[in-house]
């Protein structure tokens, strides 16, 4: 549909392999670092932007076994780590559809991103940003079925606009909004 998508397609060993990072290691931080310098400091493979928790009081949030945010009522939660930001785009094998959401601007393009699973310990993560040659972003109900047509069995929205980026090996290979990272939390 012309969109430009960038995919990655993540199989790990163990669970404990799927890791959470903030800023300075701390919920409570208020320091906003680029996800590809949490993601070098965290030594990893493949890396997303999620939650950006600072700009938002909305959801649950866990971190470390605490409980920081218990706000459930307004917007669906994905634990793998308990981020909040959603829609939940796949469930169960079944393309939602989201009617409307309180937080998102699900009907206007953006530059979108979503982690979704195909299978116990096999995941996909995906960004439809825009390019140089200005093609068109996605709204949320477009992502999902971008995301349903790979066959996951659960996909969850994150963060989007300018943070809508896969870090790979230290570096962002998306096409980032403006040319330039976005510091989150």
């Amino acid at each position: 549909n012309q969109r430009c998508c960038t995919c990655a397609e993540v199989k790990v060993a163990h669970g404990s392999q799927l890791r959470r990072k903030l800023a300075e290691d701390s919920y409570s931080s208020s320091v906003q670092l680029y996800a590809s310098d949490m993601a070098k400091q965290a030594n990893a493979v493949v890396a997303i932007n999620g939650d950006f928790y600072a700009f938002r009081d909305l959801g649950i949030t866990v971190y470390q076994r605490t409980l920081y945010r218990n706000s459930p009522a307004k917007v669906d939660s994905c634990f793998v780590f308990a981020i909040a930001f959603g829609p939940v785009l796949v469930d169960n094998g079944e393309l939602q559809y989201c009617e409307r959401y309180p937080i998102g601007e699900i009907d206007t393009e953006y530059s979108r991103s979503c982690i979704g699973m195909s299978d116990e310990l096999h995941y996909f993560l995906m960004t439809i940003n825009h390019t140089t040659d200005a093609r068109p972003r996605a709204t949320v109900n477009e992502l999902a079925r971008f995301v349903y047509s790979k066959g996951v069995q659960k996909a969850y929205n994150l963060d989007g606009g300018q943070t809508s980026e896969i870090i790979m090996n230290g570096e962002p290979i998306n096409h980032i909004d403006f040319g330039f990272e976005r510091t989150v939390s």
